[in-house]
């Protein structure tokens, strides 16, 4: 079974110190992550990854009235804002040849030999870049496959990253529904104690795998 990397929002604004909207534990967290993207390359495995990214007025920030598709208004900081320092990710998680997608992108144009796409969505999920699902086609290449999920933060977009990429899987008909989802323990970090608690034991529910990166 092939591994691919799946590499979330490790971020400026959420994995310094410095950031809008640090994460407690993410420097640690990115630590390992660092390290899981130098073995990816190594292995010559496929990296994907998303990034935050918004512009000034997201629904997401307590800055302004508005709302989020569901009406939902999480009153965070303005955070990862295209173009700005926060919104960039660390340099030591970048693989050696990487691209970038926007979500308006009409397909994934990705230069050959590129180790590791990323994803730029406003929202939690990987998946609400239309372009990340067409990507996983391509690296699947109809195999199943173990997508190693990391990054930030454990209770939003992880959670998200992880359990659409489960559902993704299993929603194919051929080898692609028998992959698995292994999220990194060392490697992730959560917002809030409970809202983390909730989204690790909804990710075990649903037939995610937790390892240690050692363990890999």
């Amino acid at each position: 079974m092939r591994r691919i990397y799946i590499d979330v929002d490790t971020q400026h604004d959420f994995c310094d110190p410095t950031g809008a909207l640090f994460v407690k534990g993410a420097v640690e967290a990115a630590s390992v992550s660092a390290a899981l993207v130098a073995r990816a390359v190594r292995e010559g495995a496929a990296i994907v990854g998303s990034v935050d990214s918004h512009a000034h007025d997201a629904w997401e920030f307590a800055t302004n009235d508005r709302r989020g598709p569901n009406g939902e208004k999480p009153n965070f900081p303005p955070h990862c804002v295209k173009g700005t320092r926060g919104w960039l990710k660390l340099a030591e998680t970048l693989a050696d040849t990487f691209a970038f997608v926007p979500v308006d992108a009409p397909s994934p144009r990705v230069p050959e030999g590129t180790r590791a796409v990323y994803f730029e969505k406003e929202v939690y999920s990987l998946f609400a870049n239309p372009n990340a699902a067409r990507w996983l086609e391509i690296v699947c290449e109809n195999q199943p496959a173990d997508f190693v999920v990391f990054g930030v933060a454990t209770d939003y977009c992880v959670r998200a990253a992880a359990l659409d990429t489960l559902a993704w899987a299993r929603a194919h008909a051929g080898p692609v529904a028998d992959s698995t989802v292994t999220v990194v323990s060392d490697a992730i970090a959560g917002v809030a104690p409970a809202s983390t608690e909730d989204a690790l034991s909804a990710m075990r529910a649903a037939g995610v795998r937790f390892v240690l990166s050692s363990q890999l």
